[in-house]
């Protein structure tokens, strides 16, 4: 019961911080732009017919391509939208829970009561993602009928989205917790938490490179640092990629209109769309248990600290 307590009362401390009702307003101005956007036989209609684009991009033979329609709600909405800004800014804001929680007259009263350290650090930690759920739930509901409704194009895989949303973001937050529990710095635990998120980004973009440029594959030791550093690191990038198999998705390069393009730019694109199936093909248990391990590792740590630190 008190550990729901916990739970409940990071949820309430979520509700008061300004910027929870920013990311949900952010939520409805994307829903509201992708309203404005349908896909019709042949055309892309923008606001209710005002414009009028030719295009045979999201349409075959008269019926609107649902696996288009899903790689343009997955891999560049939710992605571009989501996974990055709204990461970025869950992050800023549940870098202070930690810290304010561990503040002498906070943590004296939760002490007090007859409860295992484990399970007040775990209350809170579960507590603070319970944020980024409430968000991911909002944004992708809306989303899902805004794509169903305009888009003609239901995509129930793509609620999978949320709790694999907020699986990639409890792979920073941990990191976010350990420096808090160990610092307890709200700015530490923003600015080390991103930084490290661009780490795992770098190193899981730099390893997928190798794929779209065979050239690189030259020197096998760097190559294979790589790779290795990818298994060991959490693997935020391949959570779109689940999103997208889940939701019948294409490849992102599928969007990109070909004319324009010279024939070195397609070969490459054709390379990286290879690597992205590749990746969309993945053991979903193993990239998600290797990176639950790497955050089981960070959460031992901090909890162990939190247990032993006299308060």
């Amino acid at each position: 019961m008190q550990f729901w307590a916990l739970i409940v009362d990071s949820l309430r401390e979520s509700l008061d911080r300004k910027i929870f009702w920013v990311m949900g307003a952010i939520s409805v101005l994307i829903a509201a732009t992708m309203f404005c956007i349908s896909f019709e036989p042949g055309k892309i209609v923008i606001l209710f017919g005002t414009w009028e684009f030719p295009s045979d991009l999201f349409t075959t033979n008269g019926a609107i391509r649902q696996d288009r329609i899903a790689t343009l709600a997955v891999s560049w909405i939710l992605d571009l939208t989501f996974s990055w800004s709204g990461i970025i800014l869950a992050i800023i804001a549940t870098a202070g829970f930690f810290p304010s929680f561990l503040e002498r007259g906070s943590i004296g009263i939760v002490l007090s009561k007859p409860m295992p350290r484990w399970q007040i650090f775990l209350g809170k930690y579960f507590g603070s993602l319970v944020f980024v759920f409430v968000q991911a739930v909002f944004f992708v509901l809306l989303t899902f009928v805004v794509v169903g409704l305009r888009w003609g194009a239901w995509l129930p895989g793509y609620l999978w989205a949320i709790p694999l949303v907020v699986l990639l973001f409890s792979y920073i937050y941990c990191v976010s917790v350990w420096v808090a529990v160990y610092f307890r710095s709200t700015v530490a635990a923003a600015v080390i938490s991103l930084g490290v998120w661009m780490m795992f980004f770098g190193v899981q973009a730099t390893a997928e490179s190798f794929e779209y440029y065979p050239s690189w594959q030259s020197n096998q030791t760097v190559h294979k640092a790589f790779q290795t550093a990818r298994w060991i690191v959490p693997k935020t990038q391949d959570i779109i990629y689940l999103v997208a198999k889940l939701s019948g998705a294409g490849t992102s390069g599928e969007l990109l209109p070909d004319p324009d393009l010279e024939e070195t730019d397609m070969e490459t694109i054709k390379r990286a769309s290879v690597a992205e199936r590749k990746r969309m093909n993945m053991n979903p248990l193993l990239t998600i248990g290797s990176s639950l391990l790497f955050e089981a590792v960070v959460l031992l740590l901090a909890m162990w600290k939190f247990a032993r630190t006299d308060y």
